[in-house]
């Protein structure tokens, strides 16, 4: 057994499959097998993977959202004792849209080496079929739950012009797709659903279209959504609707005294979020 004469352990944050249980690498194998025992979310879900490949491990306490502060102590001090954990989610990459990162940076933080083997992660791999712009994205985790916010999300998707992933559930998804059919209706998306599983489906088109598709077959599984981006020209239209019932003067005076911006620079600020020239403002401000 490791004591801590042995100096800390080492806390490895390692990938693992998304739905076929083949899709995990070699390394991943080999350091869920070498290390003293396995952080997980449900050691009841991970133990089919560990089984499958023959990684005769054992778990340490699970750690899953909500988890209290007791238990991440716990794991930090059977690291700092000399023992090599290995943390992973239910699938794909550890703390992506999953518990896990005040772990990790307390581990960081008490002098714990963390290493990443790299796995699989159902953002990516939905990006990389959908044909959507890759070379800049946001990732916004799961979709908001509530009507209410979801819908005002989606309304500020209205000017943004890299692609968007998020993820969200069964439940949800038809009010989902309902909502960005009303508000960005015209807006090209891709849809993955049980992504490397025996049923996975891959749906691109319009909001319509796609929720079209969706309602002939099952909505079971977790969803992922790739939102393309808008045009400038549909990210200027909308800024423009959006403040066209703001007094010019009154947002103009309010970029100075908020941000403490010179005139020339809130008159940029300004163009650029109501989508006009510098030209326009100014000959406004000037009437």
């Amino acid at each position: 057994m490791k004591t801590k004469e042995a100096g800390p352990g080492k806390l490895f944050v390692v990938g693992t499959p998304i739905g076929n249980l083949d899709d995990i690498t070699h390394r991943a194998v080999e350091t869920l097998s070498g290390v003293d025992a396995i952080i997980a979310e449900d050691s009841r879900h991970s133990r089919r993977l560990l089984d499958y490949h023959d990684i005769d491990t054992p778990f340490t306490l699970s750690y899953y959202q909500g988890a209290g502060e007791d238990r991440r102590e716990e794991l930090i001090n059977k690291l700092l004792d000399g023992y090599d954990l290995g943390l992973i989610s239910d699938a794909g990459t550890p703390l992506i849209s999953d518990p896990g990162f005040k772990l990790v940076r307390e581990a960081k933080e008490r002098g714990v080496d963390v290493i990443g083997i790299p796995g699989p992660n159902a953002a990516l791999t939905c990006l990389s079929i959908s044909g959507q712009p890759t070379d800049s994205f946001i990732f916004d985790g799961q979709a908001p739950k509530k009507e209410g916010r979801k819908r005002k999300y989606f309304e500020e998707l209205r000017t943004r012009t890299r692609t968007t992933v998020i993820y969200d559930s069964p439940h949800r998804i038809e009010t989902t797709m309902e909502l960005l059919v009303e508000v960005l209706p015209q807006r090209s998306i891709t849809i993955c659903r049980e992504m490397t599983k025996e049923f996975e489906q891959t749906v691109k088109g319009t909001p319509s279209v796609v929720l079209e598709r969706l309602r002939k077959g099952e909505l079971k599984g977790e969803f992922t959504i790739v939102i393309g981006g808008a045009t400038e020209e549909e990210a200027a239209r909308a800024r423009r609707e959006k403040y066209e019932g703001v007094p010019i003067e009154d947002q103009y005076e309010g970029l100075k005294k908020l941000r403490g911006l010179s005139r020339k620079e809130a008159m940029r600020e300004l163009a650029r979020i109501r989508g006009v020239s510098k030209r326009d403002i100014y000959e406004e401000l000037n009437k």
